[in-house]
C-alpha cells in the first residue's frame, strides 16, 4: 500500500471517531437535560414550582343563636396544594357578626396545613350573612372566601308564673267603687281607701278585669301581687316610698316576679305645693334609673319590666267639672276643697290655664324620659337579661299617658281616682302594650 493511500485511511479513521465522539456527547447531553430537577431553574417534570390554597369547607351556617350570645367556634382547614410556599398577604370578615382567631405562619410550606376558627354573635334577630376572606400568593385562589351565614333568635323568656306591681293609689285601687260624695256619700268614700280588690293589676272582683286576671287565662298557674306598693307613694320622694325603694322590695321577695309593672308620677305632680317645685328632668331621671338599676340587677333572666306612662293628671279638673254636673249626688269641687285632693291641678283661680300648662310640660317630659330610658335599658338587655319597656304612645289615647279621662273614668267620691270603668280601662290600656302576654 503506498503511502498516499495509508495516509488517507488514517485521516478517515479520525474523521469518523471525531463524528462518533460528538454524537456521544450530544446524546449524553439530552440525557442529562432529561433528568428531573436539573437545568433552567425549571420545576418537576419541567413545571414551574407555585403555592396552591385549598380551603374546606367552603362555607359555613352557624344556624340558630340566641341575639347577644355567641356561638361554639367553627373551624376552616388551609392546606398549601402546591410546591412552593404559600404566602398570606390578609385575612377579613365582611360582617361584625362573625369574628375570626387564625394560626396562619406567615408562610405556608408546601403540603402544611393551618386553621381559622371562626364564631358567630347575633346582634338581632333574623339571618346574618358574611364573608370570610384569604389573601395569598396562590396561583390558583388568590383571594380565597368562605361563606357564612346564621340566624339570631331571640331570648329565652323566664316563664311567667309571677307578677309583681310597683305603684300609688291607683294601683291599689283607691276609692275605684265610690258614686257619690254628698253628705253620707263622704262618709262612706273619703274612708273607703284602699280598694285592692278592684286594682287594675290583681283585682279579684269579677268587675275589674286585672291583668293578672288576663295572665291566668294563658296560665292559670300565675300568681300576681302589689305588697311593695302604697297609696301616696312617689317615683322620686324617698319619704313616700319611692320607686328605689319599691324596686329593692321586689328584688328581694321569697317569690321574684318575671313582669314588673311600674304605675308611679302621678304624686310626684300631685304632692307639689306649686309649679315651680314640681321635679326637673335630672330628678326624676334619677328617681327612674335608681328603681330600674335595682329591678334589672335583682330580677331573673328573661323578665320584662314595663313602665306606665304619667297619666294626664292637667285633665282631670275639667273632667270632674263635667261629671258633677251629670250625676247626680256628686260635688267635685267642694270634695277637692275639703280634703285637698292634687291642689295643683283641681284648684280653680287665675292662674289655673297657667299652672296646667306646666302641669303639662312636666307630665309630657316625664314620659319622654321614660322612653329614652326604656331604649337605653335594652340596649344592654342581652347582657343584663332583663327588658325595660314603656306603654308610652304619642297618639291619643293609645297609652297611660295620653288617655283623655272621661267623666265615667273617675270615680264619684273623690272625683280623681279610677273608676271601676277607669281601672277596666286601665288593664285594657296598658295589656294592650304588653310585648309579653
Amino acid at each position: 500500500m503506498t503511502t498516499s493511500r495509508r495516509n488517507w485511511l488514517a485521516l478517515t479513521r479520525n474523521r469518523v471517531g471525531i463524528v462518533l465522539l460528538a454524537g456521544a456527547m450530544a446524546i449524553a447531553g439530552l440525557a442529562l437535560a432529561a433528568k428531573p430537577g436539573t437545568g433552567g431553574g425549571g420545576g418537576g417534570g419541567g413545571k414551574t414550582r407555585t403555592p396552591a390554597i385549598s380551603v374546606s369547607p367552603a362555607s359555613f351556617a352557624f344556624g340558630d343563636v340566641t341575639v347577644g350570645s355567641t356561638s361554639p367556634a367553627l373551624s376552616v382547614t388551609i392546606s398549601n396544594t402546591g410546591r412552593a410556599d404559600l404566602v398570606f398577604t390578609s385575612f377579613g370578615m365582611s360582617n361584625s357578626a362573625f369574628t375570626y382567631a387564625e394560626n396562619c405562619p406567615s408562610a405556608l410550606v408546601p403540603a402544611a396545613t393551618c386553621t381559622i376558627s371562626v364564631t358567630f354573635t347575633p346582634a338581632a334577630i333574623g339571618t346574618t350573612t358574611g364573608t370570610l376572606t384569604i389573601v395569598s400568593n396562590a396561583a390558583n385562589t388568590p383571594t380565597a372566601t368562605i361563606a357564612l351565614s346564621g340566624t339570631g333568635k331571640s331570648q329565652p323568656t323566664a316563664t311567667v308564673r309571677r307578677v309583681e306591681g310597683s305603684g300609688d293609689s291607683i294601683m291599689r285601687g283607691y276609692n275605684a267603687s265610690c258614686t257619690t260624695n254628698d253628705f253620707w256619700g263622704i262618709l262612706v268614700c273619703a274612708s273607703g281607701g284602699d280598694q285592692d280588690e278592684n286594682s287594675f293589676l290583681d283585682g279579684s272582683s269579677a268587675t275589674v278585669v286585672s291583668l293578672v286576671d288576663r295572665y291566668k287565662q294563658i296560665d292559670p298557674l300565675l300568681s300576681g301581687g302589689k305588697a311593695a306598693s302604697a297609696s301616696g307613694s312617689e317615683m322620686v320622694d324617698a319619704a313616700k316610698n319611692n320607686f328605689a325603694t319599691q324596686a329593692q322590695a321586689i328584688v328581694a321577695a321569697a317569690t321574684q316576679p318575671v313582669r314588673v309593672f311600674v304605675e308611679l308620677g302621678g304624686n310626684d305632680i300631685c304632692n307639689r305645693a306649686t309649679t315651680a317645685d314640681l321635679y326637673d328632668d335630672l330628678t326624676w331621671e334619677g328617681a327612674v334609673r335608681a328603681g330600674l338599676d335595682r329591678l334589672v340587677d335583682g330580677l331573673p333572666d328573661g323578665s320584662t319590666v314595663l313602665m306606665v306612662s304619667v297619666p294626664r293628671v292637667q285633665d282631670l279638673r275639667a273632667v270632674g267639672i263635667t261629671k258633677q254636673s251629670t250625676a247626680s249626688g256628686v260635688n267635685c269641687e267642694n270634695f277637692w276643697a275639703n280634703f285637698d285632693v292634687c291642689r295643683i291641678a283641681t284648684a280653680g283661680g287665675t292662674d289655673l290655664p297657667t299652672r296646667l300648662v306646666a302641669i303639662e310640660s312636666r307630665q309630657s317630659a316625664y314620659n319622654a324620659k321614660l322612653v329614652a330610658l326604656a331604649a337605653e335599658y335594652n340596649t344592654v338587655a342581652t347582657t343584663s337579661g332583663v327588658e325595660v319597656v314603656t306603654d308610652y304612645d304619642p297618639n291619643v289615647n293609645a297609652s297611660v299617658g295620653n288617655y283623655r279621662f272621661q267623666p265615667g273614668d273617675i270615680n264619684g267620691g273623690d272625683c280623681f281616682h279610677p273608676s271601676l270603668q277607669g281601672q277596666n280601662k286601665l288593664s285594657e290600656i296598658i295589656w294592650n302594650k304588653n310585648p309579653y302576654k
